[in-house]
């Protein structure tokens, strides 16, 4: 008689445990769980298309906020909307700036890129990688996360830059001349560099990516070699244009006020300064006359700390120098050893030196040259570096 309550218990239990799964699965209907993508910034590494290659020294990154995406597409800038369900998504208006850049297989690969990026329908994460898949499931582009960047503020002082790419207004891209060097070096408030020719200075003013620019001046020196003047007066004019400006992984990018990207810097290999070095004099020029150092006699300069020495080609000698905010070099008189050396022209040589090196107003370096100008911007003293310090 005790067994029937014992087994109807059971039985009532066993329904309301089953009761209570049912609606536990009817109660808890199947959630996708979205991918984080809002605020993360990612770089192409591959176009998933066999025998498709990425064309080497271009750049597209892909950049998502809450509703919308963006980014550089190798040549222009884009922008489009997207929305997400789970891993599902759905990008739509996509649009970019027209500017036409040269480069063999750029606008090509812009444009299939531009096409895979509007086709995905799915997307996945998996640690640093973000890839996009087609419709079928297909995987099309593959990305690798770029790490969360300084504040500009922060992230400008103490850099320098080297100018690969100049836009002019109407985006016509153009590489610098062969031969010239367009740096940008940045100090906690200041700015300066060589402008192919001239040094140049200003100073700056950065807020969130927006950048001023201001008080750009620069020596006055002539160069002679075709199109280096024009080239200049192009870069400074357009640097006094930029608005904002981007930092990437390997590229510094100066855009004006409607989002045209006008300069694109690459990071400065280390630096080559006046204390970088013993320096070789190689050619003296006076009253327009350009001469050839005596091969036998080392004629050299070694700046350090202030003060520079060497040999005139028979005395040691040394001075102290000086450069200012805006480039200038100023060069004491030497003071010199007083050795006589034969032949005479060692000596005639050696005076000559020391004069012109009193004269000296301003410098530039390319590479391993170092020239010297008077006050009326011309060389004067060529020398090749020679050796490291």
């Amino acid at each position: 008689m005790k067994l029937l309550p014992i087994l109807a218990c059971l039985f009532l239990a066993a329904c309301l445990a089953v009761a209570g799964c049912v609606g536990d699965q009817q109660g808890s209907p199947d959630k996708r769980v979205e991918l984080a993508l809002s605020g993360t910034e990612w770089e192409l590494t591959a176009i998933a298309i066999p025998s498709v290659h990425l064309v080497e020294g271009t750049t597209i990154t892909l950049v998502f906020d809450e509703e919308s995406l963006g980014g550089t597409a190798g040549c222009n800038l884009y922008f489009g909307g997207y929305t997400l369900d789970g891993d599902r998504i759905a990008i739509d208006g996509i649009g970019s700036t027209m500017m036409y850049c040269g480069e063999a297989g750029v606008m090509e690969q812009e444009h299939l890129y531009l096409s895979l990026l509007g086709e995905a329908a799915s997307a996945r994460i998996d640690g640093d990688t973000l890839t996009l898949s087609d419709a079928d499931g297909v995987p099309s582009l593959i990305f690798a996360k770029v790490p969360e960047k300084a504040p500009i503020a922060t992230a400008l002082p103490g850099t320098a830059w080297e100018l690969g790419t100049i836009r002019s207004q109407d985006g016509t891209a153009s590489s610098v001349l062969s031969g010239t060097t367009i740096s940008l070096v940045f100090d906690e408030e200041t700015l300066s560099g060589s402008a192919g020719c001239n040094r140049y200075f200003g100073s700056y003013d950065v807020s969130g990516d927006k950048i001023a620019i201001s008080g750009i001046g620069s020596t006055k020196m002539y160069c002679g070699e075709a199109g280096v003047m024009e080239q200049e007066q192009q870069y400074l004019t357009t640097l006094g244009e930029i608005s904002s400006c981007e930092i990437g992984s390997e590229t510094l990018t100066f855009f004006d006020d409607e989002g045209n990207a006008r300069l694109v810097f690459h990071p400065k290999p280390n630096e080559i300064t006046l204390e970088s070095g013993k320096w070789m004099l190689e050619s003296i020029t006076e009253d327009g006359s350009q001469t050839t150092v005596l091969q036998d006699r080392a004629v050299t300069a070694i700046f350090d700390n202030g003060s520079v020495g060497g040999t005139g080609g028979c005395n040691s000698y040394s001075a102290a120098y000086e450069v200012s905010e805006d480039g200038r070099l100023k060069i004491g008189p030497p003071i010199q050893t007083l050795v006589y050396c034969m032949p005479e022209a060692v000596m005639d040589q050696e005076s000559r030196y020391f004069s012109l090196l009193a004269d000296v107003a301003m410098f530039r370096i390319d590479g391993d040259t170092l020239t010297l100008f008077d006050t009326d911007g011309v060389a004067t003293l060529v020398f090749r570096r020679v050796a490291e310090y």
